[in-house]
């Protein structure tokens, strides 16, 4: 689904804001069938409203998944951003300061 999902992002989105979006990981949320695909970018964005664009994009996603699998049941899909990479940065971003201290 991963791997999937991040095929339909960049193959099939025209939208130049949501261009070097990643999918960084895929869960399934409760038991209500959610999914939920956190992404970064590769590029500088407001991620607010990325993260808004692509929720609202969500069924025409949806319907581009289902097509490549259809014999499949589809979790509902949410995207939110995934803080951890800026997190990782900041962390080398430290090391890295302390290492020449």
């Amino acid at each position: 689904m991963h791997r999937l999902l991040t095929t339909v992002l960049q193959r099939d989105i025209d939208d130049p804001m949501l261009r070097g979006i990643i999918v960084t990981r895929f869960e399934l949320g409760d038991e209500n069938g959610v999914g939920i695909a956190f992404i970064h970018s590769l590029l500088p964005v407001e991620k607010k409203e990325c993260i808004s664009r692509l929720n609202r994009m969500s069924p025409h996603i949806l319907h581009k998944l289902r097509k490549a699998l259809p014999k499949r049941r589809m979790p509902s899909l949410q995207f939110r951003w995934d803080d951890k990479l800026d997190e990782s940065q900041q962390l080398l971003d430290t090391m890295k300061t302390l290492s020449r201290g």
